[in-house]
Formats: C-alpha cells, structure tokens, sequence
C-alpha cells in the first residue's frame, strides 16, 4: 500500500495530540499524491484541512510562524531550512556516484512501499571529499529529486561555549526534525563528530559525540539524514556504522569539468574549441572554483570588460583569476612575463594536442619562435633532425 509512512505518522501524531506533526506529515501526503497524478485525493486532502478551522488557519499561523529552534543563550538558530525544485539544482558528478545518488533518492521517495513489506530503510548517507567538489549540492539534489525540505544544521548556532548547552542543541533540533517531513543535513559534520579518543580533546565533545549517535538512531529509519566533511579522518569510527551510504567525492575529471563550464557559459555563443581550451586549463580545479572562474567571465562581459571570449581574452582572466586566488595549481611568480611562460608551459604539458604553439601563440602575444625556445624542442609540425 503506497504512503504507509505518511499515513502512520499521521496517526502517530493524532494519538499524541501533535498538531504540527499532523499538518506538516499532511501535507507531505498531499504533495506526494500531486507527484502522482492523484489530484481528486490530494485535492480532498486540502479541502479537508481548509474547512477545520481548528486546523487550518490556526494551524498555519502556527506552522508559519514555528521557527526552527534557537541556542537558548546566543538566540543563533540551529538551522536553515530551504526548498529546491528540480530545475535549480545542477550537479556535475561521475556516473557512479550518481547512480548511487539515484538509488539512495528511489529508496526515499518508494519508501512507503518498503516499509509496508516490513524492509529496514537505509537512510543515512555520508558524502566525503575536499571542499568544493559538490557535497551540499548533492544535498541539495537530494531534497529537490525527493521534494522534501532541506534542513541545514548551523554550526555557529548548535555549538555553545556553555557547558553542556550543544548536547542540549543537538537534542532539541533533533526532535524539532522528528515531527517535520525533510532531508536533515549535516554540513561540516567533523565539527560534532569527531574521535572520543582524541588526548586533545576534553570531556564536553565526547558528550557531545555520544548525544549526537543516540539523537541519530533515535530518527534512524525515519528522517533522511545527509551529512557532509572534508575532513573524513577526523570522524569517530562509531559514526562510521551509522551510515549505510558513504560517497566519496573528488574533484572532477575531464567530462565533469566540460559539463560545468558548459552550464556555466550556455549563455555565450562561442566555439567549442573555446569550452576545450576551458576545460583543460580548469585541471585540478574543484567544482566550485571553476564555477567562479566562468561567473568572472561572464562579470568581466556584462561590465563591457571584454567583447568575446577568445584565446587571448581567456588567457588574461585566467592569470587575474589566479592572481587572486592563492587555490590556483601553482605559485605566481612576480612579472607578467615570468606569468605567461608558467602557465604556457603548464598547458602545453597538460595538453600539447589542444594547445599548440598557434594557441599559445594567440593566448600569450609570444611569437612561435619564441614560445619555442621556452617550451624546447621544436614546433609544431616539425621533425626533429637528428645530428649523428
């Protein structure tokens, strides 16, 4: 029987007087009935919460106006909690961890069916990697694919330099998420997990650790929960098993690097040899560094910096993107010459098919002669004659 969770969370709640939970599980059930196709339902869904007043008006305000819970000492609230539709969300992985993104987002959203079979569901998922390489946009993706709110834990907010008061945090939130239909996320999950039998560490974080495991298996086959780290050796051993999904991400290879620049430029007319030229100099990027690079280019074109985007334009903004931004693939040297001559031969290396000494040419203002004689060997074209 399809929808058992929501039906059963529906009752659950009733039986407890939980109005909040009896809402907020309704309208999970409307929204999904809507999925598919089942408008009659849902619509007699809606109709039957307008027409309580009890139900209805009161309840929205009350709904509207529950905010996620605050730190009772700094009032910083504990999370953020945002929508995502399926068209806002771009993600540029590899095949396989989508397929697993895609299987972990069908066992959310058939889960009424599983549960109806008496089938544990594995819901937790941790994502692992440097930073940038797409951890919270999968999240992200998740809460779009599922439609499903993403409920995003604030660090700032659940951590307190009160004695005990982040244990206390990590429970309340933790209940507030029991009663409301979401995708829980834990960003920068190393924060509050960390190893208990860290010498650095004092008592208060193992607390903290071991309120953290019991919270978690306290909403364990219930809540989705996504946590995110760039950190992953940090990360108690006992967190470990409680997450039966375990992705690592790493930065993007060629195909991923092409797909981003292209989402990213799909409003510039330009030659493909242009995307090529994009997606070999973004190596050893990571997702959101190039997504940066291709948000200065289009900067540089709306302020009328730049006319097109050329071998030459794309050179230039390259050497300013790297100027300011320490993340580069090497350490800039100080003249504007010394500049082109390490990264013409980092190019040339990464890809002597694409960039020839025309390109570089064209890239650099140097002659062909002259970018051999930096490069060595001879130019493009050439045979090598031998002196024996």
């Amino acid at each position: 029987m399809q929808h058992i969770p929501e039906i059963m969370k529906i009752i659950e709640a009733g039986l407890q007087e939980d109005s909040t939970k009896v809402y907020n599980y309704s309208n999970l059930l409307i929204e999904n009935l809507i999925k598919e196709e089942d408008t009659r339902s849902a619509d007699k869904l809606k109709k039957a919460i307008k027409n309580s007043k009890t139900f209805s008006l009161k309840l929205r305000d009350e709904v509207t106006a529950k905010n996620i819970p605050v730190d009772s000492e700094s009032r910083l609230s504990l999370a953020d909690l945002e929508y995502y539709s399926e068209n806002e969300v771009f993600l540029s992985v590899p095949e396989d961890v989508l397929n697993n993104l895609e299987e972990y987002i069908d066992l959310i959203n058939k889960s009424g069916t599983l549960v109806g079979e008496d089938i544990r569901i594995y819901r937790n998922m941790l994502i692992y990697g440097p930073a940038g390489v797409g951890k919270t946009q999968a999240a992200r993706y998740i809460s779009a694919k599922t439609g499903l709110p993403l409920i995003t834990v604030r660090i700032d907010g659940l951590i307190s330099s009160y004695l005990g008061s982040t244990s206390k945090n990590i429970r309340t939130l933790f209940d507030f998420v029991s009663k409301t239909p979401c995708i829980l996320f834990l960003d920068e999950f190393d924060a509050i997990a960390k190893m208990r039998d860290d010498s650095q560490e004092v008592g208060e974080l193992k607390r903290v650790v071991n309120t953290l495991l019991q919270n978690i298996d306290s909403i364990s086959n219930k809540v989705p929960i996504v946590a995110a780290t760039n950190h992953q050796h940090l990360l108690d051993s006992a967190v470990w098993r409680r997450f039966d999904y375990r992705l690592a991400f790493e930065l993007p290879n060629s195909a991923q690097r092409s797909g981003i620049v292209k989402h990213f430029l799909q409003w510039a007319e330009v030659e493909n040899q242009v995307f090529e030229i994009l997606t070999s100099m973004t190596n050893g990027f990571s997702g959101a560094e190039i997504q940066t690079f291709m948000e200065m280019i289009k900067t540089n074109y709306l302020l009328g910096k730049i006319k097109g985007i050329d071998e030459k334009t794309l050179f230039n903004l390259f050497m300013k993107y790297q100027t300011r931004n320490s993340s580069g693939k090497t350490e800039l040297p100080e003249t504007n010459v010394d500049k082109k001559t390490k990264f013409l031969k980092m190019f040339r290396q990464d890809n002597p098919k694409l960039f020839t000494y025309r390109i570089l040419s064209n890239m650099t203002g140097f002659s062909t002669g002259k970018i051999s004689g930096i490069i060595g060997g001879t130019k493009d074209g050439e045979r090598k004659v031998s002196s024996c």
